[in-house]
């Protein structure tokens, strides 16, 4: 199993450094002009031809590659056209983007496989049919009409969120709370993605646990309660918990867009899915054996139906980040894919590889991800790897 994911790793940094290359030309290519095209009305021709050779953008393709790819290798992002460098760039909106796009995701992909785990099991009816349109809908929304959508219900209307509309997001802080605080926002964000991974693993473990031991698990309509109740309480236990729940009320707005416009293709996908499984012998088995019809269908159905899932998921997560893209726009929530949007008009080049390398790096660990997951969920894969290891021993005489 080390052996195969260390072979996917090295993979998966080759693909990783073939993406950025090609995206580096296409970049350079497509892009007419230079940095210095902004400044060709309030600089003369000499001013211009200076600035280009201290950015060392006046050299060839091929030299600008071969800089950037040295630079890569020493560990360095470079340095943005407007002088700051790349790293703490992206340094400063990573929290905001690993906040709304981990979380979303997290939340629009348990909501969409059970909704469809659901919608398949109960078969044809006005529930299946009102949550099936309704996903497609969702889906196939247009972002900034839902970003403006959401703001006007969620926002202005029912007060759940602070509207982040004209400005920083962040000016409706409760600067009494912050004040004094040791830690900034961008901490706290990062503290928060990094206990909910927590008290998520620990929930599984348990819940596995109890399942080995007890022949039972965790309903989960009891671990939500009780992954919200663990999370929340590691937060005011670790002193910032009220913190944390000021960053919610402002960034709850960007997180619900964007698992609304996210969860239906998980749903869809879900609900293809067990249909599928739905009709194969190992169901049919399973009930002969006079086993409950939630077992059945959490257990045996879903399981196997999951697979697929994380497979589109995964193959979903560049588009995902585009999504988040237009609603960090709309909504003036700074972040690593408004950045990039923001850093190509500007042709502002050493930022925009910057941002594509976060992007390539979280779909790898998304794809290594996935490889684990197939080998906990498919009992198959772990079956062929265990006589694959017996195997071996048995032709090194161990």
């Amino acid at each position: 199993m080390i052996g195969y994911l260390l072979k996917r790793l090295l993979s998966s940094l080759v693909a990783l450094f073939i993406f950025l290359t090609f995206m580096f030309f296409v970049t350079e290519i497509m892009i007419p002009g230079d940095f210095t095209t902004q400044f060709a009305l309030t600089h003369d021709r000499e001013a211009r031809e200076k600035i280009q050779q201290e950015l060392g953008i006046d050299l060839p393709l091929g030299q600008r590659y071969l800089h950037w790819v040295r630079r890569l290798l020493g560990g360095s992002l470079g340095t943005s056209f407007y002088g700051d460098p790349v790293a703490e760039v992206l340094k400063g909106l990573i929290p905001y983007t690993l906040l709304v796009f981990f979380t979303g995701t997290v939340i629009a992909f348990l909501f969409g496989q059970w909704l469809g785990r659901v919608v398949a099991w109960r078969g044809p009816g006005l529930f299946s049919g009102t949550a099936t349109l309704s996903a497609i809908a969702l889906y196939t929304a247009f972002p900034p009409w839902l970003s403006f959508l959401a703001t006007y219900f969620f926002a202005r209307r029912l007060s759940w969120f602070r509207s982040p509309f004209g400005g920083n997001p962040f000016d409706g802080f409760r600067q009494a709370m912050w004040l004094g605080f040791s830690l900034t926002p961008q901490t706290v964000m990062l503290y928060m993605v990094g206990t909910s991974v927590a008290i998520w693993l620990i929930l599984i473990v348990v819940n596995k646990g109890l399942g080995r031991l007890l022949r039972r698990r965790l309903p989960a309509l009891l671990g939500i309660p009780l992954f919200i109740a663990g999370l929340v309480g590691v937060w005011f236990a670790c002193g910032f918990g009220p913190q944390a729940l000021d960053v919610l009320s402002v960034a709850g707005l960007p997180i619900l867009t964007y698992v609304l416009l996210s969860f239906g293709e998980t749903m869809l996908v879900m609900r293809t899915s067990m249909v599928d499984n739905l009709k194969e012998d190992y169901v049919s088995l399973a009930r002969a054996k006079g086993l409950p019809e939630r077992a059945i269908r959490d257990r045996h159905a879903a399981r196997n139906a999951l697979l697929p899932v994380f497979s589109r998921l995964v193959i979903s997560l560049p588009y995902l980040l585009t999504g988040l893209v237009i609603i960090e726009d709309v909504l003036d929530w700074p972040g690593i894919s408004g950045a990039l949007f923001t850093s190509l008009y500007q042709q502002d080049i050493p930022v925009v590889m910057g941002a594509l390398l976060v992007v390539g790096v979280l779909s790898a660990l998304a794809r290594l991800s996935l490889d684990v997951l197939y080998v906990y969920l498919d009992p198959r894969l772990s079956a062929v790897g265990g006589i694959r290891h017996g195997t071996e021993r048995l032709r090194r005489g161990g």
